[in-house]
């Protein structure tokens, strides 16, 4: 009779094992598109140093590179997620994450702002970024808990060069030439151009904000979570 209750609790055991685990699994189930979504929009910014807890803001528009070769444009934190879910809507069985297509701009939480023209110039500039604190992937860590910006450049914008000259960028793409042109011309540099304040930005919620100085620049990005 013992050993009878013994094998049933042990059956028992055995299935209640089997349903934790299927669960787990369903819960991170790599192929969901939920999942995958969340996921990719974590490792971009985390991989790039971009969005909340982190030291960067991505400079909209960005590309993203899929698994399949294709790129997408995005113009905001929102489209990127759009993005993403709908390439893994048309790939169902993709598990490859899509990655950060250069040239880049990124602004830091002091204003200065940074071109970066591959990912070893990426990986010096994160370099220069220093440890989160209290952002440990610990337990509790869900994929998307990094996938979300601070804020959003608004254009147009000035830039001040570390020559002293000012420049106006109506968009990206003009921005961009200036600092790429700046970059050529100085490529001994070590200090970064600078916004001009002050500055629009859109919040994630939607909000248009005009930042005044640097010190207001900060304490937005450290109320997101910055460090």
């Amino acid at each position: 009779m013992i050993s009878h209750l013994k094998k049933i609790t042990g059956a028992l055991l055995m299935l209640a094992l089997f349903s934790f685990f299927a669960c787990e699994e369903s819960e991170f189930d790599v192929t969901s598109e939920e999942y995958f979504t969340l996921g990719a929009m974590d490792s971009l910014h985390r991989n790039g140093g971009c969005g909340r807890g982190s030291c960067f803001e991505f400079v909209y528009p960005i590309s993203l590179k899929f698994a399949d070769g294709t790129t997408k444009s995005v113009a905001s934190n929102e489209a990127m997620r759009t993005a993403i879910k709908a390439w893994k809507e048309a790939n169902p069985s993709a598990t490859q994450r899509p990655s950060l297509v250069f040239p880049l701009e990124v602004i830091a939480k002091d204003g200065t702002i940074s071109s970066v023209a591959n990912e070893e110039e990426f990986k010096k500039l994160l370099a220069t970024c220093p440890p989160q604190r209290g952002k440990g992937r610990g337990k509790g860590h869900r994929p998307g808990d990094g996938g979300q910006s601070c804020f959003k450049l608004n254009f147009p914008v000035s830039v001040k060069l570390p020559d002293g000259t000012v420049a106006a960028a109506a968009d990206r793409e003009a921005l961009h030439k200036i600092l790429h042109t700046w970059k050529q011309n100085n490529p001994n540099a070590t200090t970064r151009p600078e916004l001009v304040f002050p500055l629009g930005v859109t919040l994630a919620d939607g909000t248009v904000k005009q930042i005044a100085s640097k010190d207001e620049l900060k304490a937005l990005k450290e109320s997101c979570g910055g460090n």
